[in-house]
């Protein structure tokens, strides 16, 4: 049923992020969490965007995945695909 609620309520999609039996629900980032994540960027800080990142897109679940150090590098792994975003073409005219 949250789940459900969640997909209605954020326009850009949910996903969920598994580690060692622990579930994170995240909604896809918008340009507002994007820049937010942005923001933290700093050469000597990484993982900090990850961070940023998972904090302003988290809506539920085991927040274990966020505070544990081993289980967050695998987090930050997955989301590099979000600071991704969707595939665009530059086309000369």
């Amino acid at each position: 049923m949250q789940i459900a609620e969640w997909k209605a309520k954020y326009k850009y999609g949910i996903y969920a992020i598994e580690v060692e039996g622990h579930v994170g629900y995240f909604k896809n980032p918008g340009r507002h969490e994007l820049n937010c994540a942005m923001s933290k960027a700093d050469r000597e800080k990484a993982l900090d965007i990850f961070e940023e990142l998972a904090n302003v897109t988290f809506i539920g679940g085991s927040e274990e995945i966020l505070r544990d150090d081993q289980m967050f590098i695998g987090v930050s792994q997955e989301l590099k695909a979000k600071l991704d975003g969707k595939r665009a073409k530059l086309v000369n005219l």
